[in-house]
Parts: structure tokens; sequence; C-alpha cells
């Protein structure tokens, strides 16, 4: 059932090395609420997610985990293969080791192409849930932006509102305040955009949800990506037009400070609310 229609849905969680030793996944109470919300959209039943940060723990201590990994949590559905029968929700654990991206090391940027693919419309399919099968049309348009030598993409909304990258958020400076696309322009509601939203507050940076078209966009003095498996990565350019403040990216490079400080550890974390609605 799931390999013959989508029928799955994941996390990604980030385990990070704590600075006083040990590790930890970082912000797993989140994404298992936004687990539990996927597959409520997507009609799954819940295969145990109450024991999740059980095994998670097991997991990381079996494999002798020290430093930073990365674990993808999916439920997929088992059945006999027709599309109205009832199914089975299958949990899967796994577990690996991931550190930095490219991005973070100051010396580049990402160069993004505005995608002619689109993220579908609520009406389509549940934005809001991490389903495998949304994941499709993104593959292609972050395929054709590789072959035309871009480093990723941006999808739009059918009404021309710019969404998200493939796996990522995206985020925008105007004047020193930080926006991102609001969850009714069919981006994912990403914990780590929940994190920035809240740690933005934290720092006395103003930040709020705001649609944007790509003419808006590209007047940006700064423009970045998030994520849990990306993290952070400054883009320094949108198509043709290079991002005036990329370099030295400021607001990102506050928030980047912040985030590795609690998730080694050093300083208290900032308290996330995750939500599917703003």
């Amino acid at each position: 059932m799931a390999l013959r229609y989508g029928l799955s849905v994941f996390e990604g969680v980030r385990v990070y090395r704590l600075a006083g030793g040990g590790v930890r996944p970082w912000l797993l109470p989140q994404h298992l609420d936004r687990l539990r919300a996927s597959l409520s959209a997507m009609l799954l039943p819940d295969p145990g997610v109450d024991e999740i940060p059980g095994i998670v723990a097991e997991l990381t201590a079996r494999n002798g985990i020290t430093d930073d990994a990365y674990c993808r949590i999916s439920v997929s559905a088992e059945g006999p293969g027709l599309i109205g029968d009832e199914v089975k929700g299958v949990l899967s654990v796994t577990l690996r080791p991931m550190g930095r991206k490219r991005w973070l090391n100051g010396a580049d940027g990402m160069r993004l192409g505005v995608s002619r693919w689109q993220r579908p419309s609520a009406a389509v399919l549940p934005t809001h849930a991490k389903s495998i099968a949304q994941y499709a049309g993104s593959r292609i348009a972050l395929a054709e932006a590789k072959a035309a030598g871009y480093d990723g993409c941006l999808l739009t909304t059918p009404e021309g509102r710019v969404a998200e990258a493939p796996t990522a958020t995206l985020c925008a400076v105007h004047g020193g305040a930080l926006s991102t696309p609001p969850l009714t322009d069919g981006v994912l509601p990403g914990v780590t955009r929940a994190w920035v939203l809240a740690a933005c507050r934290d720092l006395g940076i103003e930040a709020q949800p705001r649609s944007t078209d790509v003419a808006r966009l590209r007047a940006a003095d700064e423009v970045f990506l998030c994520g849990t498996g990306l993290e952070f990565a400054p883009v320094r350019a949108l198509d043709s037009v290079t991002v005036p403040d990329w370099e030295r990216r400021p607001v990102m490079s506050r928030l980047a400070e912040k985030y590795f400080a609690e998730v080694r550890g050093e300083t208290r974390a900032t308290e996330v609310r995750w939500s599917s609605d703003d």
C-alpha cells in the first residue's frame, strides 16, 4: 500500500553531541507532534508513536553514537493493496551519522532557481502532512534545477506566491525584519521554522509569516533556508539576481550561533510550540 499509493509519513530528527558529553535528539517532542498530525491527515493508524523516544535512545546506545547523527522515523501503510482497504501502520526508525552541510562553512552560498513546478494546494493534498506523496514533484523540480546549474530551487503556489524549497523552509530579511511564507501558502509546518520564529522573539528580531512573490524576494537584503537536515544555508543568488547581504548574513548568523549553542546544551533551549497553523 505504501509503494502503490504513496501512503507513508516520516520525520527527520537531528541527534546532537552535547558539550558536556553524550548526545540527545533535538526537538523530538515537536517532531512527534507533527508525526501524529501527519498520521491523522493521511488517515493512517498510530503504530505506537509514544514508544519512539525509547526506540531512539536504544538505537543510539546500541550503535555507540557519540557524535551528530540523523534519525529517520517512518510510518508506512501495510495492507492487501486495494486503495479502499483498511491498512496497518508499520513503524521503522533508522539512525546514521550526519554532520554539517557545506553551506555553514562560510565560504559559499546557494544559488536557487525559481522552479516551474508548484507546491500543491491544500485542496489537492494535506500540505501540513509530512507525507512521501508531497515529494514526488519536489524531486523533479530539484533535479531540473541542478541540471540547469543551480544548487537548489524554490517552489511557488498556484497563485504565484513563493512557498519553500523541496526540503527546507524559506526565510527572507528586509530591513532587519525576517519573514517566512505562511502555512496557508502550502508550506510544510517545519519544526526548525517554528524554532526560528521563536528564537527571533528571544533575540529581538522582528519576525512573522508573510506571503511573498518572486519580485519581493529578489529585493530582500538576506535570504536563507533552514530545516532539520540542512540546518541553515545562506542564499547568494536567486536566478541571476545576487542577494546583497549573503556573505555577511547578519540575521542568519545570529540564529545559527544561537541554534548550535542550544543543541550543544551550552545555553537554555528556546521554548518551541510546534503547530500546524500560524
